[in-house]
């Protein structure tokens, strides 16, 4: 399964369904499923002290990094001119997750539904772009949602 790092706060903001739409400067043609895994990256705190971030995130310090924490599915991908202001994509989103967002010229929208964060976090390295997810961590995720 295909696992995309995230720092903190980005990564809890997308596996708790806040944040919908994850801006980046690359694409990929991957739709399904995808793990959304927190890295060990601290450089986001400063964001997580300020609004919108503070509403949604107590103590930064508090959040899980180096561990796969949740899913997601990635419905689409589309370049951010292709998200006009009277696209509905757009316009549904609230002013928090434009916020969460880098919606310049020339990055991409991926697209995000039926968010899930883990009741367990499984602590892993990450990597740059999409990365496949260790075989013996695997396991361990559909243990857990068998269970659920």
């Amino acid at each position: 399964m295909k696992v995309l790092s995230l720092l903190q706060p980005w990564a809890s903001l997308v596996v708790m369904g806040i944040k919908k739409i994850d801006t980046r400067s690359w694409t990929t043609t991957h739709r399904g499923i995808l793990l959304i895994h927190a890295s060990k990256g601290k450089a986001g705190s400063i964001f997580a002290e300020e609004l919108p971030f503070k509403k949604h995130i107590q103590d930064f310090n508090k959040l899980p990094f180096g561990a796969i924490i949740g899913q997601v599915t990635l419905i689409d991908v589309v370049r951010t001119e292709e998200l006009g202001m009277t696209d509905e994509r757009i316009n549904s989103l609230t002013l928090e997750e434009k916020a969460f967002g880098d919606y310049s010229s020339g990055r991409y929208a991926w697209l995000l539904e039926d968010a899930v964060m883990f009741k367990e976090f499984f602590g892993t390295r990450g990597s740059m772009h999409l990365w496949n997810c260790p075989p013996y961590i695997m396991e361990d995720i559909l243990k857990l949602q068998s269970m659920s």
